[in-house]
């Protein structure tokens, strides 16, 4: 169990570093196309939409790692969701890492507290428990909710059938998913840009829809 840890640690280490690079060069080609966005861009991002960019694309990395797991673990379902988690997650950290290019600012955060979110909440004039559960989990220092911890990616790749592998990955994603959801939804409200508030939007409903499937399967098992 020690040697698979490890190997396990390993590989999500390399995934996360590999898919931020290869994706950062390939959402840079992306954003740099469109030029009148860029300019857009440029001028008028704010935190929210600086942050929610770097601490999504580790959000997204983490679920990558799972959804690569469940491409060869997983029953026939689990690997066609898998796939289309790794299609449309690709894509989505192409585009946020491709704006952080533009807006010269780095491709990941310095830490996991979500500063960002935590000052944008506190001049809104909504208040919403959601999000201040969500807030008080990153202050605290136990990372960005939905996280699976390394403890639980082993017990993932160590699952024994496809069966008690698809009923792991299925839990570990929803709650993954739950996470995201609730941090787009906010992006969605108080991001500066109206392009990454709609980013934002589609991301939510996108992984809304996931989660129903998912949640399906859980219950019928």
């Amino acid at each position: 169990m020690i040697a698979l840890g490890a190997v396990v640690i390993s590989s999500v280490s390399w995934m996360a570093r590999s898919v931020q690079r290869g994706n950062a060069m390939d959402s840079r080609a992306m954003a740099a196309s469109t030029a009148t966005t860029a300019e857009t861009v440029l001028v008028r991002q704010g935190p929210v939409d600086v942050g929610f960019a770097q601490d999504m694309s580790v959000h997204h990395e983490q679920a990558l790692t799972m959804a690569h797991l469940a491409l060869t673990r997983g029953s026939p379902r689990v690997r066609l969701l898998a796939q289309g988690i790794v299609t449309q997650q690709l894509k989505e950290i192409g585009y946020m890492q491709g704006w952080l290019l533009l807006w010269q600012a780095p491709g990941l955060a310095p830490n996991d507290e979500m500063r960002w979110m935590r000052d944008a909440y506190a001049g809104a004039a909504r208040r919403d428990v959601t999000y201040e559960q969500f807030i008080d989990n990153c202050a605290q220092g136990r990372g960005m909710p939905g996280m699976a911890s390394p403890q639980e990616l082993e017990a993932l790749a160590a699952a024994s059938s496809p069966a008690a592998f698809d009923a792991a990955f299925l839990a570990l994603m929803v709650r993954h998913h739950q996470g995201a959801v609730v941090m787009a939804r906010f992006v969605s409200e108080n991001a500066q840009l109206d392009q990454v508030r709609g980013f934002a939007r589609a991301m939510a409903a996108e992984q809304q829809l996931e989660m129903a499937q998912m949640l399906s399967w859980l219950r019928a098992s």
